[in-house]
């Protein structure tokens, strides 16, 4: 399991929240997704909508993405799908500046949030898959199962090894520290959800057990060994994170553009089972090495 065996100590509780370290940044995030969500949250902040209707809107622009991709015809359709699918992403940028706007960010906020995404990307990948089959028969129904599961596995590896990079280096908690005390919703549907999410992010990256309880010995010892234990992360995760963005929502949002610009959703499936398959492989081992490497530099003695 990834989850620390020593509760988050105050001094990375009440560490500044970074929503998004510039190192880290896409340049389609930086220039275009994230000032419109920016701009979309100021102007929700003094109205009735939730975080969590933004978070529900996002995943119906997928669906709006899904449906253009796939029923209306090239290049038109592919068009409207990426403007629909950029949406999407804008909307799920603003779900989380209007939480933090407004005072309501929250593990059954983020839950949401992550919910929504997969609704989104169940639902695109199914529309795909139905596209395909018409295209060249049942059997690539297979292959658009292994391609949305490959998916569910890259996209929470890229998302997970963000939020740790963003715990480690900038004391940001995320869902699966705020969990510790027991998951939203105690015992009932979220609370479920929450474990079921839990589950999926520790067993698709390397065991961090070892680096978390390093970062919180750093910060016991005071303010001078936590800031070099960040610098000692930062120096030695970032490059992994940064590499990792092939596997990002935004990198898939171009690769199904392409994809169904060229003819189909079958190059998109071959391309996420087999190269992208092969880069999170590689990105896994990468991010294991250095997960140790940085716990052995933190580790007196």
């Amino acid at each position: 399991m990834n989850a620390p065996s020593v509760p988050p100590s105050p001094a990375l509780q009440t560490a500044p929240e970074v929503a998004r370290p510039a190192e880290l940044e896409l340049w389609s995030n930086r220039r275009l997704v994230h000032p419109l969500s920016r701009t979309l949250a100021a102007r929700l902040a003094s109205t009735w909508v939730t975080p969590n209707m933004v978070s529900v809107a996002g995943a119906a622009m997928a669906a709006v993405g899904a449906a253009a991709y796939t029923l209306l015809p090239r290049p038109w359709g592919a068009l409207l799908g990426l403007l629909s699918h950029y949406a999407w992403h804008v909307l799920d940028g603003a779900d989380g500046d209007l939480a933090r706007r407004t005072g309501r960010s929250s593990p059954s906020g983020e839950l949401v949030d992550g919910i929504c995404d997969y609704a989104g990307r169940t639902v695109l990948y199914v529309a795909l898959g139905a596209d395909g089959a018409a295209q060249f028969g049942g059997w690539v129904w297979l292959l658009a199962g292994v391609t949305g599961v490959s998916r569910i596995v890259q996209a929470n590896f890229y998302e997970t090894v963000r939020r740790q990079y963003r715990r480690w280096v900038y004391g940001t908690a995320w869902i699966r520290q705020t969990l510790a005390a027991g998951p939203p919703g105690g015992r009932g549907p979220a609370g479920a959800l929450g474990r079921l999410f839990l589950a999926v992010s520790t067993r698709v990256t390397p065991d961090s057990t070892v680096l978390d309880v390093a970062m919180e010995h750093a910060a016991a010892a005071g303010s001078t060994s936590r800031q070099a234990a960040r610098a000692a992360c930062q120096a030695e995760l970032a490059p992994v994170v940064r590499r990792a963005a092939i596997l990002s929502t935004n990198a898939e949002t171009v690769a199904v553009f392409l994809s169904m610009l060229a003819g189909g959703p079958i190059f998109l499936f071959v391309y996420v089972a087999v190269v992208l398959n092969a880069a999170y492989a590689g990105l896994y081992a990468g991010q294991r090495r250095r997960l140790a490497r940085t716990a052995t530099r933190l580790t007196p003695g």
